[in-house]
């Protein structure tokens, strides 16, 4: 009969232990998927620098498109990404990922400097998690800039 009767407390003990287990493994994933998220989300603005910086040596017509997925399903988001400034801007060689915790992830075109801009001659900035960038090189008095369109 002792058998039986510690049975109960045995599942007891069982449960509570399953239960103290299941919030640290659900920390951990979200952990997971964050880390998941900035190391692509690091991948593709390397990949879109490093672009820059290419069609800036192939020099004026050289044109590329980078797709851009910046989806998450941990607790890390997409906010936006800024490319480029204006001509003379602090950021003109900078693509910069803002996150939904306000904290950023910059990388710079400067091996060699590739000056980024939209079409107006401003900052380009992605508010959508997926977008592909066209990039094309042309002279701006006789500098060569990296034009960026969103399509």
């Amino acid at each position: 009969m002792g058998a039986l009767e510690s049975l109960p407390l045995k599942l007891i003990i069982v449960a509570v232990v399953a239960t103290m287990s299941v919030v640290p493994a659900a920390d951990a994933l979200e952990s997971l998927r964050d880390k998941d998220f900035l190391r692509r989300a690091e991948t593709q603005l390397d990949e879109l620098v490093w672009t820059a910086e290419v069609v800036s040596m192939e020099g004026p017509g050289s044109s590329r498109k980078v797709a851009l997925d910046f989806s998450s399903e941990g607790r890390l988001r997409f906010e936006r990404l800024t490319i480029g400034d204006h001509r003379d801007g602090p950021n003109s060689t900078a693509a910069r990922l803002t996150l939904s915790t306000g904290a950023s992830v910059i990388r710079t075109a400067d091996m060699p400097p590739a000056l980024m801009s939209g079409p107006d001659g401003q900052a380009v900035v992605v508010c959508s998690t997926s977008a592909a960038v066209v990039l094309r090189c042309v002279t701006d008095d006789g500098t060569p800039r990296i034009v960026l369109e969103v399509v």
